[in-house]
């Protein structure tokens, strides 16, 4: 049995882009990914940039092997296919398995396919719609394709939470995830690793206390992912 102070711990939710587990100018590092996984501490993770069965990962399934890091249950959903086998997309990651998962396809507009996970996670005894996301990195598209994951997510019971790389920042989305219901938190810039510069990596609550947030410095990605600890109400 759980002891109270478990509960009163915070909830940490995180999103990683995994540009597939290789560091800017070096390959897909495997014990990397699983080591930067497992120091997130988190209860809820998405990610963005996500192989499955790809060659240029040596054909592991990073959404299976970053579930075994973290003790977490992995929703993946692809994007697009690489080669003969290989997919290509997201995930979300819950420490119980993700409940009425619904994966959105977004509009393209002639640009790389992107969707979003929507789906019901048990936080603490408490049920949580979240959308898990990647958004198309030409900003015009993002500011098009964000509005239908919102209205996936907000047409759900509450409380909410969206996470993910939208690829644009506050500036270009910030009204309208405010004018969704929910509340962005950020912390220090996710990228690029060498020199980040850009907050291009969202959590936004809705119904959710935000205590904290902190930009972990692992070296996985040419993102850094991001971790908020909140609370339910």
């Amino acid at each position: 049995m759980a002891s109270s102070g478990a509960f009163d711990r915070p909830i940490r939710v995180g999103t990683f882009n995994l540009h597939h587990g290789a560091p800017p100018g070096r390959s897909f590092d495997q014990q990397g990914l699983r080591r930067s996984a497992s120091r997130l501490g988190v209860d809820l993770l998405a990610l963005q940039e996500v192989d499955r069965r790809v060659g240029r990962s040596r054909f592991c399934d990073q959404a299976r092997l970053v579930a075994s890091a973290t003790g977490l249950h992995a929703a993946f959903a692809g994007a697009r296919r690489l080669g003969v086998i290989g997919e290509y997309g997201i995930a979300l990651l819950a420490a119980t398995p993700p409940t009425a998962v619904e994966v959105v396809p977004l509009p393209s507009f002639g640009a790389e396919p992107r969707v979003a996970i929507v789906a019901s996670v048990e936080l603490r005894g408490r049920r949580v719609s979240v959308a898990a996301t990647h958004l198309q990195n030409r900003a015009w598209i993002a500011e098009r394709q964000l509005p239908v994951v919102l209205e996936h997510l907000m047409a759900r019971p509450g409380p909410h939470l969206l996470l993910g790389d939208l690829n644009a920042g506050p500036d270009r989305l910030g009204a309208m995830v405010r004018g969704a219901g929910l509340v962005p938190s950020f912390g220090g810039p996710t990228f690029p690793t060498r020199a980040p510069t850009d907050h291009i990596d969202w959590i936004a609550a809705g119904g959710l206390s935000v205590d904290s947030i902190e930009v972990p410095g692992v070296w996985a990605s040419d993102h850094f992912p991001m971790v908020a600890a909140l609370h339910l109400p």
